[in-house]
């Protein structure tokens, strides 16, 4: 097989300069990442996710908005998980959240 340079030339794959390009790809590659594999100075940028489902897509506007994720535990809260206990809990007080719990129970059953 053959390569192409970035000047245009055509080159074979066991060129040094091609293998001296791949080289410096993967060390600018894993230079400064963290645990999950991002670069460490990195934002969290929802728009870069793929919208794949109306949830998420509501999940990014409620962002936009100004309606933080937070963090209980390990899981992370989206936003419109925010507004929906927040709604529940207001129109049905204590019982809302011994609903919610209930439903969490069993969620964490199924699974």
């Amino acid at each position: 097989m053959v390569r192409i340079l970035a000047n245009g030339e055509i080159v074979p794959d066991d060129d040094p300069r091609v293998r001296n390009r791949a080289q410096q790809n993967e060390n600018r590659n894993t230079f400064g990442q963290g645990f999950s594999g991002q670069p460490e100075n990195a934002q969290y940028h929802p728009q870069n996710q793929m919208q794949d489902s109306p949830f998420s897509a509501l999940n990014q506007r409620l962002s936009e908005v100004g309606i933080p994720r937070w963090n209980l535990g390990n899981w992370v809260i989206e936003p419109a998980v925010s507004i929906l206990l927040l709604l529940v809990v207001i129109m049905m007080g204590m019982r809302g959240i011994l609903l919610l719990g209930l439903l969490y129970v069993l969620s964490r059953i199924n699974q």
